[in-house]
């Protein structure tokens, strides 16, 4: 009787949606906390590349799938290119960002598997055809609007790569990064996502599936031990501020997530290399774990 019972719980969790989660699985479309050290300055004229490596274990997940254990690695190429030309007194600028993404999830009750899913892929890849940046001595800022396409997915695949939907996100973000002392970065977007007309499936939702708009910002503090060498905290901050959309009805679901941790970078010259590591916490309807990230910057 006590096996019958626990089949029949497993195919009502099957045949639902899963419990709340802010956005489609919880997940959105840009990998918040990516950009720390001279998040809010946008680089003098000239050609420069980025490589992002994150690696991300979660397993809690408030208000979501149950026994949550969730893996995702991102190799993030990001192409930058800085001009001599000026807008409105600012510098123009473009770049593009192609993630590869690696992504394994799984959820279980009461020993039964509830999600299994690995897949590799394209995740959203975002341009930018119109980067303004002011240069104020030691105080910089930067203006934008970000288009983020999607990239691989498979709405039978909990663990698709890309969201399927494109996110039109405004940036304004500040810099202060004297060579010696303490330093402030802020990156400020906010959110509007497109309708995902192919949902996934395990969300229960059966022809649309529409997650709410969102503010957020990455943000570091650091210090300048030396003029090539800074330390500090860096971390972001995200809020749904609409609800999430299914099949043509508000369900309500906002997610909220804040993080925090260590961080150091260093300069090679050209070559800078910079390692840190953020914390999720206070949590609601968005996974929660740890993000390590490595990422080397290279000016032509």
């Amino acid at each position: 009787m006590r096996k019958r019972m626990i089949v029949g719980v497993l195919i009502v969790l099957l045949l639902l949606p899963l419990p709340a989660s802010g956005t489609e699985l919880g997940l959105t479309a840009y990998p918040d906390g990516i950009e720390n050290f001279f998040a809010g300055a946008f680089p003098p004229p000239g050609f420069y590349f980025q490589n992002y490596w994150l690696f991300y274990t979660a397993d809690r997940f408030p208000n979501g799938p149950p026994n949550p254990k969730a893996f995702v690695f991102v190799e993030a190429l990001r192409f930058i290119y800085s001009s001599k030309f000026t807008i409105l007194g600012a510098n123009w600028g473009t770049h593009v960002v192609i993630p590869l993404v690696y992504t394994d999830l799984k959820s279980t009750f009461r020993g039964f598997t509830i999600a299994d899913d690995q897949r590799f892929g394209f995740g959203n890849i975002a341009f930018d055809p119109v980067i303004l940046a002011w240069h104020f001595g030691d105080f910089h800022v930067t203006s934008a609007l970000e288009i983020l396409f999607p990239g691989s997915y498979n709405r039978d695949n909990p663990a698709s790569p890309s969201r399927n939907y494109f996110t039109f996100q405004p940036i304004l973000a500040f810099a202060w990064l004297p060579k010696w002392g303490l330093g402030v970065n802020i990156k400020m977007m906010y959110d509007f996502p497109t309708r995902n007309n192919d949902p996934l499936v395990i969300t229960g939702a059966r022809n649309s599936y529409h997650s709410g708009q969102a503010f957020h910002f990455d943000y570091c503090l650091d210090y300048a031990v030396l003029p090539q060498l800074r330390i500090g905290a860096a971390g972001y901050y995200y809020t749904q501020t609409t609800g999430d959309v299914v099949d043509g009805v508000d369900i309500g679901f906002h997610g909220r997530s804040f993080a925090i941790g260590p961080g150091i970078k260093y300069d090679f010259g050209r070559l800078s290399l910079s390692v840190v590591s953020q914390f999720e916490m206070a949590t609601r309807n968005r996974p929660e774990g740890i993000r390590n990230w490595v990422r080397i910057w290279y000016a032509f």
